[in-house]
């Protein structure tokens, strides 16, 4: 979703938010509590190790930025109100790319912070539709979209079958029939 091509594969080592923190900040009752959102790196490991078992696409490791809209908090041009200029857009966007984010989406923070609290070993796995250092709109024809959709799952297919002993890496279309059932 940013600097990366579309159909990329990304795997969230730790999610931040709008300014590039790894926190969820939750309030209870009348207090701010801050959670860590830091995810599972050996999981991510992992997860990028099954990905090399598929050569149609890139899969990473990076950041995924959580925004509270996915509008204006994303930085987006296209919406109803936009309260920023195009360059202000920009030079938001090369931020967080600096900082480590390859992924924008509005759920991980409280994903991870959740997980975490809980002692679960959690990861975020996404396709990007765009790069959008390059523009706002997805233009991508649906057929494409469709098959971008089922790239996170081929990777997580994979990882399952790997961890129950099931994976037979000369049969890729037992790999596909395990997917699509």
């Amino acid at each position: 979703m940013l600097g990366i091509e579309p159909g990329s594969v990304v795997i969230t080592d730790t999610a931040l938010d709008s300014f590039f923190k790894p926190q969820f900040e939750q309030i209870i009752l009348d207090n701010v509590v801050v959670r860590s959102t830091e995810l599972d790196k050996d999981l991510a490991e992992e997860l990028l190790n099954c990905s090399k078992e598929i050569h149609d696409f890139p899969t990473m490791i990076g950041h995924t930025m959580c925004t509270y809209d996915f509008y204006e908090g994303q930085g987006r041009l296209d919406g109803a109100l936009c309260s920023f200029s195009s360059e202000n857009k920009l030079e938001y966007l090369k931020r967080a790319y600096n900082a480590g984010v390859r992924n924008i989406e509005m759920e991980s923070t409280v994903f991870a912070a959740m997980c975490g609290l809980c002692g679960l070993k959690a990861a975020v796995v996404c396709v990007t539709l765009l790069n959008r250092l390059e523009g706002d709109q997805i233009t991508i024809p649906h057929e494409v979209l469709l098959e971008y959709q089922q790239r996170p799952q081929q990777l997580i297919s994979i990882f399952i079958k790997k961890r129950l002993g099931l994976y037979n890496q000369n049969n890729l279309l037992d790999n596909a029939f395990f997917l699509s059932n």
